[in-house]
């Protein structure tokens, strides 16, 4: 993709692995990126979802001199909390280090003093990454919560799900094998590639989320 561009080509659709269109992609102000968010969030959550309200992208600390949070996309999802990043690179290699902190102050900043225990919100960091991750697994979406030795969770309230787009790449296109969220890795990949426009075709028809991103994206045609 040139320099300074959204696109790889004037005709082409903008590239959702681009920072700011992935943001526009689920958050501009219509409903068809309304809708592909919610169905977004269901396909990774594996759970159908209806409640999706944004919220503020910036978080502050507890203290002025406290580390400060700016996310992609924040919102409340039914009664949960989802913080979505496209991140292209993992700076020295600390990414790991990063969504943990931003899980952690997601939860400490939904949690209101007094709360009881048993009302805490579950927390969701979900990261769609071009790189790999975890190279200890060929599994291209991953969900990682606190577990003991044994393998038994302590309460799945803090939750990091990742999304790593080589190894979607990897997996045979036959949008028939795929699950739902792979199509969306599928999509976020091809969607700027004019030769892949009869397969993104394909995956708007077999995902009715995909086909309301792909409506945004062709609607926003000014940005370069």
């Amino acid at each position: 993709m040139a320099a300074n561009t959204y696109r790889p080509s004037p005709t082409a659709l903008l590239n959702p692995c681009a920072d700011p269109i992935f943001k526009i992609l689920f958050t501009d102000e219509s409903n068809e990126a309304h809708q592909a968010l919610t169905c977004f969030l269901s396909d990774i959550l594996e759970k159908k979802v209806t409640d999706v309200v944004l919220q503020p992208n910036e978080l502050s600390g507890e203290a002025a001199s406290d580390k400060q949070s700016e996310f992609d996309i924040n919102c409340k999802v039914d009664g949960k909390i989802a913080n979505i990043e496209i991140q292209g690179k993992n700076d020295d290699q600390s990414y790991g280090k990063r969504v943990e902190y931003h899980v952690a102050h997601v939860l400490n900043h939904y949690t209101p003093k007094g709360t009881d225990w048993d009302e805490i919100p579950q927390v969701f960091q979900i990261s769609v990454m071009n790189f790999v991750f975890d190279k200890r697994t060929e599994r291209s979406i991953n969900h990682y919560i606190f577990r003991n030795d044994e393998g038994r969770a302590i309460s799945e309230t803090l939750n990091v799900i990742m999304m790593e787009l080589p190894k979607i790449r990897s997996v045979d296109d036959d949008i028939t094998r795929l699950t739902n969220a792979q199509m969306w890795g599928k999509f976020f990949l091809y969607a700027p590639l004019e030769e892949k426009a009869d397969y993104i075709q394909k995956l708007t028809e077999a995902n009715g989320g995909i086909k309301m991103a792909f409506t945004v994206l062709k609607r926003s045609v000014r940005m370069r």
